[in-house]
């Protein structure tokens, strides 16, 4: 199984010792759990039955004070461990993103883009957004856009509609660009895009208001019908949890007890996201 969304916060190899990763941590990312070795995160993964994770970066030092880990750390956490996948963040808004997106991802082996313009304060129609885009397409990587809820502080909730990404979708049909936690609460609106656009991906990773089984089975059975993912999605939609926003092995609860046949679980947990980043 993989786990499409996690966040390499609370390693204490990578953030304990340094006040800038520390702030990062608290401040901006918004969690303030114990700092656990890199053993930790893969014990996590083990109690899920996850293989492979997917760990992100946020470009945000403009808009923020501080990245939320760097590309270069990522990679670095990437040989540590052996079990995750790296993605890249650049901050559009940035003289050079393109090119220094280009370079990380060639350099590093990063296998996506994941940009946030809520929190990173850019607009996602800019002509510098544009740029990052057709670099994304240039290294073929696909790009996670975070959608739906943020709990970050400071960051509006308004611009994380996925609706507002129909342009970009529209504008690069041939890039595959996921939206993630499921657009929640607008999850209506990522599951049509999703249907019109071929080139649109869900991940799970929905920051839940309630017990993950009984959130699941509301999400799956009452916002959308569990038939639309299992019959026109399920090659499209991807297991995530945000860890450490949610433990691991309830983002796998929350997915397994919301109903769906045997087969789409299979694809979500693992199989559409192998595939996607060609693992």
């Amino acid at each position: 199984m993989v786990d499409f969304h996690t966040y390499p916060v609370l390693v204490r190899e990578m953030v304990e010792g340094s006040e800038e990763m520390l702030r990062a941590t608290r401040d901006v990312f918004q969690c303030g759990n114990n700092l656990q070795p890199l053993e930790v995160f893969h014990l996590q993964m083990d109690a899920g039955g996850v293989d492979t994770a997917v760990i992100l970066p946020i470009a945000c030092k403009r808009a923020r004070g501080v990245d939320v880990f760097t590309n270069a750390q990522i990679a670095d956490l990437v040989r540590r461990s052996g079990r995750f996948v790296g993605f890249a963040s650049v901050d559009p808004a940035v003289k050079g993103a393109a090119q220094q997106l280009e370079k990380d991802v060639k350099q590093h082996g990063l296998k996506g883009v994941h940009l946030l313009p809520a929190m990173q304060d850019f607009d996602p129609h800019s002509k510098e957004a544009y740029e990052v885009y057709e670099a994304a397409r240039a290294v073929n990587t696909p790009i996670l856009f975070e959608t739906g809820m943020s709990w970050a502080p400071d960051v509006p909730l308004e611009p994380g509609r996925p609706i507002h990404f129909e342009r970009v979708i529209r504008d690069f049909r041939d890039l595959p660009i996921v939206l993630a936690h499921l657009g929640w609460p607008w999850v209506a609106e990522a599951v049509a895009l999703g249907l019109k656009y071929d080139n649109v991906y869900l991940d799970t990773s929905a920051l839940y208001h309630d017990h993950p089984i009984e959130f699941g089975r509301f999400v799956f059975n009452h916002l959308i019908p569990k038939t639309v993912i299992e019959r026109s999605l399920r090659d499209r939609v991807l297991m995530g949890s945000g860890y450490p926003r949610m433990e691991i092995k309830h983002a796998i609860e929350m997915l397994e007890g919301a109903g769906l046949n045997p087969d789409a679980v299979d694809a979500i947990s693992g199989e559409n996201a192998r595939r996607l980043l060609d693992l």
